[in-house]
């Protein structure tokens, strides 16, 4: 029993490494790919032309992605056991994203965690909430004329490392925004 014990400890303790690890690359900027005005300069035009606080906007997608990404309990358990908080929250991410004028919407995808966004807002099977299908499709699609080369550059890299071939509209979305390029 003692040893058994001992397994699970460490079983869990290399899952919440391997989950930690699989975070910190879907969370890791592209380094090289922004342009030359600094980030502080391009915040304070953008807020003087749309009226509002791109970092409200920035900060409202963090606090909900954070309580999607609980640090210790997996995205699994976590959507069984807090299933309509996780579904209000993954709405609140799609609706800034829907909600956001084009300045605005290139700004919060070169400034949020793409990727793993992509990777915590889930396609639900149960609750017919397919928010990850529907996030993509919003931004490779219905909205990917709003969106600068640099813009579909990060979208294309955040599609990459979230390895989406299984999705039947993966390729649909990729040559969308190629094309749309």
């Amino acid at each position: 029993l003692a040893s058994l014990r001992h397994v699970l400890i460490v079983g869990y303790g290399v899952h919440m490494w391997d989950r930690m690890v699989h975070r910190k690359e879907m969370s890791r900027q592209v380094a090289g790919l922004r342009r030359g005005a600094s980030a502080a300069q391009s915040l304070v035009r953008l807020n003087a032309m749309v009226g509002h606080s791109a970092e409200d906007k920035l900060e409202r997608i963090s606090l909900a992605l954070s309580n999607i990404d609980q640090l210790l309990v997996p995205s699994t358990i976590n959507n069984f056991i807090n299933q309509q908080f996780i579904l209000r929250n993954e709405r609140e991410i799609i609706s800034i994203f829907e909600d956001a004028q084009p300045k605005m919407l290139n700004w919060l995808i070169s400034h949020v965690k793409l990727a793993l966004v992509f990777y915590k807002i889930k396609d639900h099977r149960n609750y017919r909430c397919q928010h990850r299908t529907e996030l993509i499709e919003l931004l490779a699609v219905d909205r990917v004329s709003a969106l600068t080369v640099l813009s579909r550059v990060l979208l294309l890299r955040s599609l990459q490392l979230m390895k989406l071939p299984a999705n039947p509209r993966a390729e649909h979305w990729v040559r969308n925004i190629i094309l749309s390029t």
